[in-house]
C-alpha cells in the first residue's frame, strides 16, 4: 500500500526504459448571468426658439440669440416696398421621441389679433430640415430619414398645418421659421400696409405630436 500511494504522489512510471510523466488536464466549465434593462415608452415634444435679423442664420453670431416666444415687437416702416416689417424673425426648433414609432407633428395658431382686426393674412410660417442641425452632444443629425416628409410654408393662423410626417419613427430637429410677410412673388401671405389699424396684436402658436 505504502509503494502504491508512492507511485500516485510522485506521478512517474517506469515503462519500457522511458519515464511518463503523469499531467492534469482540466476541460473548459462556463456559467450565464442574466441581464435586464428597460427602456420606457416615451411621447415627447421638445422645443427652443431663436431669434435673427433678416436673411441670417439663427445661429448667426452677432445676429441672433434665444428667445422664449414669438415677439415682433413694434413693425418698422419700410419706406422702399411701403409696408410694415419686423427687426427680428423666429424660428422654432423641434424635436419629437416616440419610441421609434411614426409620428406627425402638428401646428395651429389663433393668429395675430387686436379686437376686430388681425393680422392673419400676414403671419407666415416655413417649416425645413438642416442636415447640419446638432443635438446636444454635437453630432450632426444628417439627412432626413427616407419616407419621411416636411409640410409646406402658408398662413400660420390656417387652420391645422403639418410640420414634419415621420413614417421612419426617428428623432429629428425640425425647424420651423416664423415671419411677417413681405408680399414678394412666389411667397405666402400678404404684407401689412399703412392701411392697417394700429394695435397691439397678440395670440398662440400651438404644436402637438401625434402617432401615425
Amino acid at each position: 500500500m505504502d509503494r502504491f500511494l508512492t507511485l500516485i504522489v510522485v506521478g512517474v512510471f517506469l515503462l519500457g526504459g522511458g519515464v511518463i510523466f503523469v499531467t492534469s488536464s482540466f476541460g473548459e466549465d462556463s456559467v450565464n448571468v442574466g441581464i435586464k434593462a428597460t427602456v420606457p415608452e416615451s411621447l415627447e415634444l421638445s422645443y427652443w426658439i431663436r431669434w435673427s435679423t433678416g436673411g441670417q442664420d439663427p445661429y448667426e453670431f452677432g445676429f441672433s440669440g434665444d428667445a422664449t416666444s414669438i415677439d415682433f415687437g413694434e413693425l418698422e416702416w419700410n419706406e422702399n416696398l411701403g409696408i410694415w416689417l419686423p427687426a427680428k424673425y423666429y424660428t422654432v426648433f423641434l424635436i419629437a421621441r416616440t419610441s421609434g414609432r411614426p409620428y406627425q407633428i402638428k401646428q395651429t395658431s389663433t393668429g395675430l389679433v387686436s379686437g376686430d382686426n388681425n393680422l392673419n393674412n400676414s403671419f407666415i410660417m416655413d417649416p425645413d430640415y438642416e442636415a447640419d442641425d446638432k443635438y446636444s452632444n454635437g453630432v450632426a443629425q444628417g439627412d432626413m430619414p427616407a419616407g419621411d416628409s416636411l409640410g409646406e410654408a402658408g398662413l400660420a393662423a390656417e387652420g391645422e398645418r403639418i410640420i414634419y410626417d415621420s413614417n421612419s419613427g426617428k428623432s429629428r430637429i425640425v425647424r420651423v421659421y416664423y415671419g411677417i410677410s413681405t408680399g414678394e412673388p412666389g411667397t405666402p401671405g400678404e404684407p401689412i400696409t399703412g392701411d392697417q389699424p394700429a394695435g397691439n396684436y397678440s395670440g398662440t402658436v400651438a404644436f402637438t405630436l401625434t402617432l401615425k
